[in-house]
């Protein structure tokens, strides 16, 4: 008779003969698929559909925000209009103003463009190689600017000013040591964009095309201007209305050109941290897709930013024409409070843009990824900004100072016509000034397409850091023993 408290054992596993010598495994199946072709219609985040990848991140078709569009076009139909009856009115009544300056000027601007594109270049290739001691260099420059400003102002007994210019010297003081751990980050991000920007021309010429575009459509404008101040001087009510709807539409337009070339440069920079070397142009998908299914949500983007701009600029024109001081204090804090708004905005689109370029949706919904990306990580964006954008902000300045004086030394050596007699040195610093936006503007070539670069790298790293992961390994451990919450995601 069996216990029933015996032990129960399981019965001998079964053996199974052992496999002939020759026998091989079949090849393993990866455990992820691979990313997929780069489509230029539906965009660069596809990785979304694939269950083992993140899915914040996917494509959208179709013309978004489409009335935005049509609204801008009424826009530039109405200024074109009153621009055509404006200058034919300025031709007719005035002619052709007679110039003063010579082929000599000509020539100076010339250089002066030639010099800052070559300066431009050596800037960026310094920056590229030394990235983390120039971002260091560059912030201890600006503390030093803001205290000589802070110095000259209290010599000259100027103190409001200087006081404002300590506030700022002081505060640059704290950042600089609270982030200096931050900069190993910025680092890596800046030594990548110019690297891609280096890789990629089609980014640096992009830039310049809207360069020009801005100049020429400036130019229209300041003649728009003045013709219509001369057609409608006699007419207040016309003459104001004239002025408010060209300002609007000139600060409309020239978002416009503005964000398209962001979204366009950040479509180039996702497809990079996407895709990485799968597509050989993708600037000319990105560029459509900026000027078609995007370009309402650009549209849309840009009236805020314009709206609030034409506000402030009616509150400074208020604010100069009255003689009550009690308004003008009011109309001061108004155009304080609006152009605080306008900066935080113009902050905001660049990601929000950022984020257009890469989900291919309308401004709206892409508005509200990138307030939860703010509110998530907002701080380490500001930082961030701030570090590469002082790098940004010398090289301008350092350029436009160099082409200035490359001015001052052709009117020295040269001495045209207008050089010499009574108001010479009137001439002379107006070509040094101009020489001076010259090189400003050319280094803007290269300091819009690192700050796309920078900020649609951070808007990808803080939506989708695996797949940075997948495409270059090497990036991704660089970026995440500088940044380590990288690999948290939102």
């Amino acid at each position: 008779m069996t216990s029933p408290y015996s032990q129960q054992y399981p019965p001998l596993p079964q053996q199974y003969a052992l496999p002939p010598e020759d026998h091989s495994l079949p090849t393993p199946q990866p455990y992820y698929q691979q990313p997929p072709a780069y489509n230029a219609t539906t965009g660069y985040a596809v990785l979304g559909e694939f269950p083992s990848v993140n899915d914040k991140i996917k494509p959208s078709s179709g013309y978004k925000d489409v009335w935005a569009t049509i609204l801008w076009l009424c826009n530039l139909i109405g200024f074109i209009v009153l621009s055509v009856l404006a200058i034919r009115y300025l031709v007719a009544g005035q002619g052709i103003v007679e110039s003063t300056l010579d082929m000599d000027t000509v020539r100076i601007f010339g250089y002066a463009a030639i010099i800052g594109f070559g300066l431009s270049f050596i800037y960026l290739i310094t920056a590229h190689i030394i990235p983390g001691p120039l971002i260091v260099i560059t912030f201890v420059a600006s503390i030093l600017v803001y205290i000589a400003a802070t110095v000259y102002y209290f010599y000259m007994k100027y103190y409001p000013a200087a006081v404002v210019f300590l506030i700022f010297t002081v505060l640059y003081l704290i950042c600089f040591w609270t982030w200096r751990d931050r900069i190993p980050f910025a680092t890596v991000m800046l030594k990548t964009i110019i690297k891609i920007s280096r890789r990629y021309w089609s980014t640096l010429i992009t830039s310049l095309i809207s360069l020009v575009v801005q100049t020429i459509f400036t130019i229209w404008f300041m003649f728009t201007v003045v013709g219509a101040y001369q057609l409608y001087i006699n007419s207040q009510g016309r003459l104001t209305a004239a002025m408010i709807f060209l300002v609007f539409s000139f600060y409309w337009t020239t978002q416009v050109i503005s964000y398209v070339t962001h979204v366009t440069l950040s479509g180039v920079f996702a497809t990079v941290y996407f895709l990485n070397d799968q597509t050989s142009r993708p600037i000319w998908g990105s560029a459509r897709r900026a000027l078609t299914t995007s370009f309402g949500s650009i549209c849309f983007g840009s009236l805020l930013v314009a709206v609030l701009e034409t506000l402030r600029y009616l509150a400074q024109v208020g604010r100069s024409g009255t003689d009550n001081d009690v308004l003008g204090f009011v109309l001061c804090l108004i155009e304080c409070f609006v152009g605080c708004i306008e900066s935080f905005f113009e902050w905001f689109n660049q990601y929000a843009f950022s984020g257009v370029a890469i989900y291919g949706q309308g401004f709206v919904p892409t508005a509200k990824r990138t307030w939860a990306l703010i509110q998530d990580r907002g701080i380490e964006a500001l930082i961030n900004d701030n570090l590469i954008g002082n790098v940004l902000a010398m090289g301008a300045l350092l350029v436009g100072i160099l082409t200035s004086l490359l001015g001052y030394l052709y009117l020295f050596i040269v001495k045209p016509e207008y050089s010499e007699g009574g108001g010479s040195q009137g001439m002379t610093a107006v070509v040094m000034l101009v020489c001076f936006i010259i090189g400003m503007s050319i280094f803007s070539v290269v300091s819009v397409v690192i700050s796309s670069g920078v900020t649609t790298f951070f808007v990808c790293l803080a939506e989708d850091p695996e797949a940075l992961q997948r495409v270059n390994p090497n990036l991704y451990e660089a970026i995440r023993q500088t940044w380590p919450e990288v690999v948290q995601g939102i």
